[in-house]
């Protein structure tokens, strides 16, 4: 249902509204987001003065999320007034624009919402856009960017812009180029100069993709992170690095390949392939099969860590 309060069109009862902060509630628009995942809005329906559809609520921050099963409404506001433009068939709400959804909700100077034409005279939204001061926000996670491009048809969110950021209660991630989350896939997808940071641990990279399965409570949860590309893990005095690198959170174990080196202090393992326990930091050299190749060690015994022996974490 759309509330809108004067007179004439929507786009002008909406413009004409006396109160500071324009606002609606509709059941189809949806913007909903969180960090090492995110929740993200399902395709909706549009018709003149009533819309309907359906969106489930998220199981768990982390993961791309179908929100086709919710009745619940998404309530847009902004303080410049929210206009209906029918010919280019898209809904604006500009300045300082709100889109909520219980306690899920997304911040922008702007927000667009895209939709085409649709059996029973309906209409049906495919793109949503945030611009400008982004910040998506859930009760345990926030995201900022400078704009937010929502695909429904490909099922992907996209947030670009300066000091990109995603925040959950126990990590952070930061990304140069881009945060991505794309739904169908479960995936979730930082890049250019990309870093995980959790207590001690930092995983750095230029590609970071972090994959998300069913639980068998039927939550989604994140089971593996890769890294590719200048790939740099801290985890507390011990440092390593390798071309790429996959993350298994099951056994907590990084498998790393290529020109791997990890050290400790002085203390430092060097080989094409190694095995870098993340929890108890126990590392595993190993050899690449059928190419000959042969791991080295240096050690310097009875040296403790030398300050400045590894690069420190970022």
């Amino acid at each position: 249902m759309i509330r809108i309060h004067g007179r004439g069109t929507p786009a002008e009862r909406a413009l004409a509204a006396g109160a500071p902060r324009r606002r609606f509630l509709t059941r189809s628009l949806g913007m909903l987001l969180a960090a090492s995942a995110f929740m993200l809005p399902s395709r909706r329906g549009w018709s003149e003065g009533t819309a309907t559809a359906t969106t489930p609520t998220p199981d768990l921050p982390g993961a791309g999320l179908d929100l086709s099963n919710s009745s619940a409404p998404i309530e847009i506001e902004a303080d410049d007034g929210i206009e209906w433009r029918r010919d280019d068939k898209v809904y604006i709400a500009r300045g300082n624009a709100l889109a909520r959804r219980g306690d899920l909700q997304v911040n922008a100077d702007e927000l667009r919402a895209f939709y085409r034409e649709s059996a029973k005279n309906s209409s049906d939204i495919y793109r949503v856009t945030a611009e400008g001061n982004v910040l998506l926000t859930s009760s345990n996670d926030k995201i900022w960017g400078d704009k937010a491009v929502y695909d429904l048809d490909q099922g992907s969110l996209i947030v670009t812009g300066q000091n990109l950021r995603a925040q959950t209660k126990k990590q952070t991630v930061t990304a140069r180029d881009s945060l991505e989350y794309w739904q169908k896939q479960l995936a979730m997808v930082a890049r250019g100069d990309a870093m995980v940071v959790e207590a001690d641990r930092r995983v750095k990279a230029d590609l970071l993709t972090g994959y998300f399965r069913k639980g068998a409570d039927g939550k989604t949860e994140l089971y593996q992170l890769e890294a590719k590309g200048h790939v740099r893990i801290w985890r507390g005095e011990d440092y390593a690095q390798a071309a790429t690198a996959v993350y298994n959170l099951d056994s907590d174990v990084a498998t790393l390949d290529g020109s791997v080196k990890i050290t400790r202090g002085q203390n430092q393992l060097n080989g094409d392939r190694a095995e870098f326990d993340m929890r108890t930091g126990v590392s595993r050299l190993l050899g690449q099969p059928g190419t000959g190749s042969r791991v080295h060690t240096l050690i310097f015994p009875d040296q403790g860590q030398t300050p400045g022996s590894n690069p420190p974490a970022p």
